[in-house]
């Protein structure tokens, strides 16, 4: 009799076990497609990066962005000016004032249907791409490398005066920071 309970028990786990499996094989695979992007994103700035911004001064970190982005899909002229944020508005006065204007890259691919917004940072992947600003000082861009959530630093492919042009760098995650993913084309 006792032996008999503990192999329905044992049967019960498997079962459960396997129920479970199947849910999150479910799971994974309705992200495949997102994934799949964001490694044609990383593999696109590993091998044009070097080229797109041989250094900071011939590529800027919206300029890589849209040249990786280019090598993807055919990026508009709208696109490119939300990209870049050329703005004669102070652009303190804009985040403030909540305007889309200053998440660059984000409003850009959110507006054009282009890319998924990501509003959680545990739901960040390599190869989202980011634009963020810190608190009345400077802004910056670029294709995410990794990142750490415990320290609330990132890895990011961009171009940048440290590196001399493309390289990674890692930058702390302020408050105002907007991460996108490119959607499968």
């Amino acid at each position: 009799m006792k032996i008999e309970t503990n192999l329905m028990n044992i049967k019960k786990v498997l079962f459960l076990y396997f129920i479970f499996i199947g849910f999150t094989n479910f799971a994974q695979s309705d992200s495949c497609e997102v994934k799949s992007m964001n490694k044609k994103v990383i593999e696109t700035v590993e091998k044009f990066g070097p080229s797109i911004s041989p250094s900071y001064y011939e590529a800027v970190c919206t300029e890589l962005v849209i040249g990786v982005l280019e090598h993807l899909y055919p990026v508009s002229e709208e696109d490119k000016s939300r990209i870049r944020i050329i703005i004669t508005e102070n652009v303190y006065d804009l985040i403030n004032s909540n305007s889309s204007i200053p998440k660059g890259v984000y409003y850009a691919l959110t507006e054009n249907k282009m890319g998924i917004a990501i509003d959680t940072l545990s739901e960040t992947l390599p190869g989202d791409l980011v634009q963020f600003w810190y608190p009345n000082s400077w802004g910056h861009c670029g294709i995410l490398h990794s990142i750490n959530l415990s320290n609330k630093t990132m890895k990011l492919y961009s171009s940048f005066p440290t590196t001399e042009g493309f390289g990674i760098q890692e930058f702390d995650i302020p408050a105002y920071c907007f991460f996108v993913r490119l959607k499968e084309i």
